[in-house]
């Protein structure tokens, strides 16, 4: 199917009333908010921008043209937000195929979001798009250009949340790894919750780790693995923390939740990390890379890449059976081939160092804890 011509409206016209600041020209990590949406958009190839402006018009449409988006004037912007979905899509090109609904105050939605809606939307099969993270649906929606008459001319209560639940036949839902498809910016504790999430947003919270494995298609005996390694890791890591390491127990505990969600794949470490960089998580690919043959070096600090490997091998199944057994089942299952057998051997006395370094950096056993 040809390239579709996409377009992304972003609603940037409000009061801000509740939040008793302008929205669309909040810091957020070194960005303005309508910076930030503008460029996420950029980032994912949709070039197209109108920004819907209204209160502060002067403002929002020299921040939209210096970031490269064309300013779409409301003059019905004090109506309500509908009105700047009227405004946006009566701008829309003629050749438009399809087009995004972004509130600005909604910022914080991964790239990769974007490319699931664009990829699910060119298979031609729905005319409507939502992203849903665990089965909620959230922003934005992508619309194709065919319901852009009806919508103009739409004269029903409830905007365009009551248009689209009249064409629900037309819906695709479309699961997303992103929490943030729920999260406005609306009150000044959003606001504040927005700005904590900048520096950890390359980490995927623990609902977003469920639903990488989710979407990975993941057993519920690998899922039961993962969630057994990242127990101890956790106890691991606060451990070693306890003696002085300064590791990130998060960094820690996501790694180890999604450590095998490439499980039954090709060289499936590298594998997981290469799914994890597209999805937008490279500190955790880095540990996931290596979580079956860590580098172990007697002389450098303890990282977090190593306690998820030495986890890793203390787990079989869902249960902690030790270094021993877990490396005895290996030599049993694959040891009468010569390859086979030498490469486990080095991957135990590999795991034994790091037993052994850790132990003594705890001060105690990995069985005490």
């Amino acid at each position: 199917m040809k390239n579709k011509s996409l377009t992304a409206i972003i609603l940037s016209a409000g009061l801000s009333s509740r939040l008793k600041d302008f929205k669309p020209l909040l810091p957020l990590g070194g960005e303005l908010l309508l910076e930030r949406v503008i460029s996420l958009y950029q980032s994912a190839g949709v070039q197209d921008i109108r920004v819907v402006t209204g209160h502060r018009a002067g403002d929002v449409m020299a921040l939209a043209g210096s970031c490269g988006a064309r300013p779409v004037f409301n003059p019905d912007f004090a109506q309500g937000m509908f009105s700047s979905v009227i405004a946006g899509v009566s701008d829309l090109l003629p050749d438009c195929d399809g087009f995004f609904i972004h509130p600005v105050d909604i910022p914080l939605v991964r790239r990769q979001t974007l490319i699931d809606l664009q990829n699910a939307f060119k298979l031609g099969k729905s005319s409507i798009c939502y992203p849903t993270f665990l089965e909620i649906r959230g922003h934005p929606p992508l619309i194709s250009g065919i319901h852009v008459k009806a919508l103009n001319n739409w004269m029903g209560q409830g905007g365009l949340r009551e248009f689209l639940n009249g064409l629900e036949a037309e819906v695709m839902n479309v699961p997303v790894v992103d929490q943030f498809i729920l999260k406005d910016i609306d009150m000044p504790e959003d606001y504040a919750w927005a700005i904590g999430c900048m520096d950890r947003r390359d980490i995927p919270s623990e609902a977003e780790c469920q639903a990488l494995m989710i979407r990975q298609t993941v057993s519920q005996g690998v899922i039961d693995h993962c969630r057994a390694v990242a127990d101890l890791a956790e106890r691991l890591a606060a451990a070693l923390n306890a003696a002085g390491c300064g590791l990130d127990i998060e960094q820690v505990v996501c790694a180890a939740r999604v450590h095998d969600l490439a499980r039954g794949l090709p060289r499936h470490a590298a594998e997981g990390a290469r799914i994890l960089r597209e999805m937008g998580f490279p500190r955790i690919a880095d540990i996931v890379a290596v979580h079956m043959d860590y580098p172990v070096n007697k002389d450098a600090p303890i990282t977090e890449a190593e306690v998820v490997f030495l986890a890793d091998k203390w787990i079989q199944e869902d249960r902690e059976i030790g270094m021993e057994a877990r490396f005895e089942a290996k030599l049993r299952k694959y040891g009468a081939d010569a390859d086979a057998r030498r490469n486990i051997l080095r991957c135990r006395d590999n795991a034994l160092e790091s037993q052994r370094r850790i132990e003594a950096r705890m001060g105690r056993a990995i069985s005490e804890l």
